[in-house]
């Protein structure tokens, strides 16, 4: 019996992450963050991070800190495990999944584990072991299209920002991993537990899974290139005011009918979702700020700051006080 493989309490779970040369170390230490912030809350070790590579010893991350890993063969996941492959630029990734050893490894854990999953482009080292098959996955946005390309069997979710389909979990670029080790812990020890360590880490207690990866406002400006580009710009420079769709039809030169039409359209939503969507968005700066919550409603077109509280709550799943809490200068 190895260190690695010793006799741990029934409660206790271990965190596997498969690393490689030249990985992310985001993409580990982010949520091995998340599990041992479990360990400091509930007193008890109930998550075990192990690093394991196709050799062994020192792996050196692409930003040049080492790491240092047990011998994959030396490790066999327990039923209550999780197993989550790290990624890498597009080299890195091509030559880890080239690596038999590994690959072999990783398809024997994968059938004793509770969970398997990876973070970014770790992705494609679960397909590469024929792990994937016909589910669905998430990986970095600049990766989906290559990855839906390798593995056309599987569905690639290019927009989520983690995707659970049965015992897989997939994450998208870097920090979502974050994101996804919170679900895990949610699903483990409650919701209660899950916002304590957010909150101790600095990070959203709750972004669902289905988020998109970019900043929406950010995908509102580059899905209105051309047509409803300057109507974009206008919104963003009046949220002050108590827009209304109809305000923006008028500005945008159509009747109001003909405007939902053709900016859901080309737009993909609303209109008045995208006012939401931006009021929140500059919201969420403004109370980063230091803003006052009421000020901040009005100065974003709200009527009240009951209705604001809502929306923010809704959209984000945490109060705009407990955001301004965690993300104040």
């Amino acid at each position: 019996m190895t260190k690695t493989d010793k006799i741990l309490p029934m409660q206790s779970r271990r965190v596997i992450f498969i690393v490689f040369p030249k990985f992310e170390m985001l993409d580990m230490s982010g949520p091995g963050s998340v599990f041992t912030a479990v360990n400091g809350l509930l007193e008890e070790d109930v998550y075990e991070a192990v690093a394991v590579s196709a050799d062994g010893g020192l792996v050196r991350s692409w930003s040049g800190f080492e790491v240092n890993t047990a011998c994959c063969a030396d490790v066999t996941p327990a039923k209550q495990d999780t197993v989550l492959a790290v990624g890498g630029v597009e080299d890195v990734i091509a030559a880890a999944c080239g690596n038999e050893v590994l690959m072999s490894w990783l398809r024997k854990a994968s059938k004793n584990a509770a969970r398997v999953g990876s973070v970014c482009t770790g992705a494609f080292l679960l397909g590469s072991a024929g792990i994937v098959g016909k589910r669905r996955v998430a990986t970095h946005w600049r990766a989906a299209d290559m990855l839906a390309d390798l593995y056309g069997d599987a569905e690639v979710d290019s927009g989520s920002i983690y995707v659970n389909d049965g015992n897989l979990w997939t994450s998208a670029g870097v920090t979502s991993g974050i994101d996804m080790a919170l679900a895990m812990v949610e699903g483990d020890h409650g919701p209660d537990i899950k916002a304590r360590v957010a909150k101790m880490l600095v990070v959203y207690a709750h972004r669902p899974g289905n988020q998109n990866q970019f900043s929406d406002v950010l995908s509102a400006q580059m899905a209105s290139a051309g047509r409803f580009s300057d109507l974009v710009d206008w919104v963003l420079s009046n949220l002050n005011r108590q827009l209304r769709v109809e305000d923006l039809a008028i500005q945008a030169g159509m009747s109001e009918r003909t405007f939902v039409r053709k900016f859901r359209a080309h737009m993909g939503q609303t209109p008045g979702r995208f006012l939401e969507i931006a009021r929140i968005e500059r919201a969420k700066t403004l109370l980063q700020a230091g803003a006052a919550v009421k000020a901040v409603a009005y100065a974003v077109g709200f009527r009240s700051e009951a209705g604001f509280r809502t929306a923010f709550e809704n959209r984000l799943g945490i109060s705009p006080s407990l955001y301004q809490e965690m993300h104040a200068r």
